[in-house]
């Protein structure tokens, strides 16, 4: 079986392709390089492949080594403006701006690695799945599959860049909010107003050019590309005052935590959130968030944790909750090109511990529905649910597998080097669970049988699982046995077929009793005693018999056939036998002998002629 297991796993990797890791690992990339180069111009030569595929290969080589020889950097932002004893409020806001450019910029360079990611799945699912007639293509979907990974190292490389650059400025500015100077008037209800103003006649105007948009489709006449022109700038004019308005806000909401006015803070960035919300432009949108997500990040450190969770509004509770949603969503690691979360991982042991929950769920059913029938046996009952518990679990574990999106057949090789161990080293488990499967399937061996191995082992079989056999001897001691005992030694089953079996009781008489007699007390006295045995079966009838004429006994035995039913609680035993055999023959004066030696004493003839002389 091993030797099968072997040919099989080396037919599978003559016939089945892999990742080339030289393309994007190690520090001799730029030599090896120039060895696919050269392959290339072999085939071109040689005129092994087509030409539009000679030509991608060298792009795609080429491409390689542009992103292999890729240097990554980030400018630095200049913090020295912020060791002042006194700090402009412009410069802090600057400071917060720079950070959410910082953080836009990781988040797009994240999701450019989940692109990747998803690139490269499918690249090496082609490449390991790839068919005779694609052959030609495969190691183009390898340089290809190089190109993105060492992409992915590079973006990597860029998000630990940028992390640090972020924990720069913030920790800077964390520990600068308490220096920043304010201008009151700078936020002044008159500016505010103003503000409030100019958005309310923008929208006017906004709504009279969309009335008279309205009324020229009414109409039927065709509008001016004029009035169109003007509602754009009127809308973008909107933006415009919306843009500024927030700004201002965000700027008003430092000068209040560097007041620690934590009232007025949490009600300031609800109404600026909802500002924001409300622009239309999603980059500007996205940055405006950044902005006021790193200023609550702020409120924590000026404030206290206590104070911003207790302070918080709604939308504060919100944004807690997506950041642990984000948090659970966000990729642990990559296996096997797979981005595998704490939200995967959690589902698929939902469907492991469901799996396991059905599955005895469906135990208890069938043992449930099997009890009102009477004719089918434990043995058969134990089988059903078995063979189904197994079948259940492994088809929800393959299911939780799947859900990770972890392709099955990528694990080919881990499963069959895993077969390996298993043949050297768990071949005795593996035995045990074939064995028992053997059992279950064959029914030589029930719930409810005597059984007896090796003349060493004997009692009633009293469960049976797919590794190991409870027998429980005569002496109401459990024994848990190994499935594959029952394979490998001789097994007497004791009511396998029928559950009568002929007993042989031995005794013996002194010599000289009368064999008629003795044969007529026993069986007399067993005809009337209370021991169940098979009595109106001539074929089956009790007899006793002569079995040797031994050296101080006459010995016989009495045969008696019994029926080993379960269902009665008092089975004779050899014992019961005995005993009435006793008593018979004592109450008849019938001698049961013993073991008799008899020494005979030779004299010594020399002291014999000694003693006459």
């Amino acid at each position: 079986m091993k030797y099968l297991i072997l040919l099989f796993i080396l037919f599978v990797n003559l016939f089945a392709a892999s990742v080339d890791t030289k393309l994007y690992e190690g520090e001799n990339r730029a030599s090896y390089y120039d060895e696919v180069k050269k392959e290339i111009q072999k085939s071109t030569h040689e005129k092994l492949k087509d030409s539009k595929i000679i030509q991608e290969e060298f792009l795609q080589l080429s491409r390689v080594r542009e992103a292999s020889e890729q240097k990554i950097s980030i400018e630095s932002y200049n913090l020295d403006v912020f060791d002042a004893q006194s700090i402009n409020l412009t410069h802090y806001y600057n400071g917060v701006k720079q950070f959410a450019l910082v953080k836009d910029k990781k988040n797009s360079s994240m999701q450019i690695s989940k692109d990747l990611q998803s690139k490269l799945l499918f690249l090496k699912k082609t490449i390991e799945n790839i068919t005779e007639s694609e052959r030609s293509k495969l190691l183009s979907y390898q340089l290809q599959f190089a190109y993105y990974k060492l992409q992915q190292k590079n973006v990597e490389t860029k998000l630990a860049l940028l992390d640090k650059e972020m924990q720069r400025i913030k920790t800077k500015l964390i520990g600068a909010v308490s220096l920043v100077v304010c201008n009151e008037e700078k936020f002044s209800a008159e500016r505010f107003s103003a503000f409030e103003d100019a958005i309310e006649k923008n929208d006017q105007e906004i709504i009279a050019k969309e009335l008279e948009k309205e009324k020229a489709l009414i109409e039927g006449n065709q509008l001016s590309s004029k009035v169109l022109q003007e509602m754009d700038i009127l809308k973008a004019k909107k933006q415009e005052l919306k843009s500024e308005k927030i700004s201002l806000n965000l700027m008003r909401s430092v000068c209040l935590l560097e007041q620690k006015k934590s009232t007025n803070f949490y009600k300031l960035i609800e109404k600026v959130q909802d500002t924001i919300l409300s622009l239309d432009e999603s980059s500007k949108k996205s940055l405006y968030l950044l902005e006021l997500e790193f200023i609550k990040d702020i409120s924590k450190e000026r404030l206290g944790q206590a104070k911003f969770l207790f302070g918080a509004t709604l939308q504060e509770s919100k944004d807690i909750f997506s950041s642990i949603k984000e948090f659970i969503f966000s990729p642990l690691f990559v296996f096997n090109e797979q981005a595998i979360s704490i939200s995967s991982l959690l589902k698929a042991l939902l469907y492991v511990v469901f799996g396991f929950l059905l599955g005895i769920f469906y135990k208890r059913w069938i043992f449930k529905i099997m009890n009102k029938w009477k004719d089918v046996s434990m043995m058969s009952v134990r089988l059903i649910s078995n063979i189904g518990y197994y079948l259940i679990v492994l088809i929800f574990i393959i299911i939780s597998i799947g859900s990770l999106g972890i392709d099955m057949s990528s694990l080919s090789l881990i499963a069959g080097a895993l077969s390996i161990g298993i043949g050297f080293g768990l071949q005795t488990v593996v035995s045990n669970l074939i064995a028992g499967i053997i059992l279950m399937f064959e029914r030589t061996i029930r719930i409810g049988d005597i059984i007896e191995i090796n003349n060493e082992l004997s009692g009633t079989v009293t469960d049976m699982r797919i590794r190991s056999t409870t027998i429980q001897t005569f002496d109401n001691i459990d024994i848990v046995v190994p499935n594959s005992s029952f394979i490998q030694n001789n097994v007497i089953n004791m009511t396998l077929e029928d559950r009568t079996r002929r007993l042989h009781i031995p005794f013996s008489v002194s010599y000289g009793t009368e064999i008629a007699d003795v044969k007529r007390v026993v069986l007399e006295a067993l005809s009337v005693s209370d021991i169940l045995y098979i009595r109106d079966n001539e074929d089956r009838k009790a007899e006793v018999r002569m079995t040797l004429m031994n050296s101080s006994s006459v010995d016989l035995e009495l045969i008696v056939w019994v029926n080993r039913d379960p269902k009665i609680k008092n089975n004779p035993i050899p014992s019961d036998f005995m005993i009435l055999i006793y008593d018979a023959l004592r109450a008849n004066d019938i001698n049961i002998p013993f073991p008799q030696l008899d020494v005979y004493m030779k004299e010594d003839d020399t002291k014999k002629r000694e003693e006459n002389g």
